[in-house]
């Protein structure tokens, strides 16, 4: 039996879910894996990716802070990659030695958020203004929305995101500063880091009602809620965090290196042991 060798990337790395995660897809789809968490700092990351594909790897899981070198690093790229400068994912094709950039992050949590509220004709508001608002905002727009809002507390990081997609007019989405709007918010997705050294707070009022919806990009390993939902829940009874998109971005992940798909539902006590 072929077995994959394959691993995540990050600085840190011990809190990763992905080998206890890719390993409950090695045992449902009866595959063979050798996956492994790497810790490599962002100096030594050029060769530590040449290095596992040129001895026999297959693929690696990229978290922070390389998501923006590996997208530079890999021969070739995804369209959705050379979009948003960014990848989660690379694969190598042994045969031509090439190195491919893919992210699934953007259609890992539509996958997840599609299941609990409504994308189309919604207005979106984005806190944040960084890497994981930077490559999300793609996949959202493929859904249609009515708007895709932007807020984040330094305002100035929120032009170069407008101007990036809005100059590519991704399905005619108007994407936009929350400024001087004022129609009633539909859902509003958590892309900031703020709240996990104490409450979350936003620093301004926003349109929201008991219908809004609210996801966090972030996840806890147990059953508490992340602080921006402890704030959230204040507004409404609506909300999920991002253990759904966890396992849907692992889950295409898995099948590009494999080309299966394995099944997505897990839940949070079949990866941790307390």
């Amino acid at each position: 039996m072929t077995e994959y060798r394959l691993g995540v990337i990050g600085d840190p790395i011990d809190h990763s879910l992905s080998p206890q995660i890719h390993n409950l897809f090695a045992e449902q789809t009866n595959l063979k894996i050798d996956y492994q968490p790497y810790r490599v700092l962002s100096e030594n990351l050029n060769s530590f990716v040449k290095d596992f594909f040129e001895s026999g790897g297959d693929g690696l899981n990229v978290t922070l802070p390389h998501k923006i070198q590996c997208s530079q690093i890999a021969t070739s790229t995804s369209p959705i990659v050379d979009l948003i400068g960014a990848a989660n994912t690379l694969k190598s094709t042994k045969k031509s030695k090439d190195i491919f950039a893919e992210s699934t992050d953007g259609n890992g949590l539509i996958q997840d958020l599609q299941e609990k509220s409504k994308i189309g004709s919604a207005n979106i508001l984005i806190l944040g203004a960084g890497g994981s608002a930077l490559s999300i905002i793609p996949s959202i727009a493929d859904c249609l929305p009515k708007n895709i809002l932007l807020d984040n507390r330094s305002q100035e990081k929120i032009q170069p995101l407008i101007e990036r997609f809005n100059n590519l007019t991704i399905n005619n989405s108007i994407i936009d500063n929350i400024d001087h709007f004022e129609d009633d918010i539909d859902i509003v997705i958590n892309a900031t880091s703020a709240g996990f050294s104490g409450a979350f707070n936003w620093y301004r009022d926003l349109n929201l009602s008991k219908k809004t919806f609210f996801y966090d990009l972030s996840y806890t390993k147990d059953n508490s809620k992340t602080p921006f939902l402890n704030w959230a829940i204040q507004y409404s009874d609506n909300y999920s965090d991002g253990f759904g998109m966890l396992i849907n971005q692992a889950a295409l992940s898995y099948e590009l290196w494999t080309g299966i798909m394995p099944g997505t539902t897990i839940n949070k006590s079949d990866l941790i042991n307390d």
